[in-house]
């Protein structure tokens, strides 16, 4: 296992990077279909680690078996520590004044479209 290690570490470390990353992006699973998929994939990863200590798949595609059990472990950590993370940081200031009441200073600004008696006139140049 250890030779295994030696030589997977780099796809192991960017499984983590990557599980991290994609974990601090979309956080913690918050509706049953992403809860479904995060046991289904951490089902599989178990399924996969028995796989690979049964020893019933030989050489190379043993060799598979066991890479993509790692790599997928390693997704999993980094995909739940950066939920985590994503959990555990501060929230951001609430704004105030008129920003929590409808949007900022720009939505408020007149619309630049022409008033209705303009667009007729246009409408009627440009149908005759």
């Amino acid at each position: 296992m250890l030779l295994l290690l030696t030589i997977l570490w780099p796809a192991l470390a960017a499984s983590l990077a990557l599980g991290t990353a994609i974990g601090w992006h979309f956080g913690p699973p918050r509706d049953r279909l992403s809860t479904a998929i995060g046991l289904g994939l951490g089902s599989g990863a178990v399924a996969l680690a028995g796989l690979a200590f049964s020893g019933l798949v030989p050489g190379r595609p043993g060799f598979w078996v066991e890479s993509a059990a790692l790599n997928l472990a390693a997704y999993l950590v980094g995909a739940g520590t950066g939920a985590l993370a994503r959990l555990a940081r501060p929230s951001p200031p609430r704004a105030s004044g008129i920003d929590s009441v409808g949007g900022s200073p720009d939505r408020l600004a007149p619309s630049p479209r022409p008033a209705a008696g303009a667009e007729r006139r246009l409408r009627g140049k440009a149908s005759g």
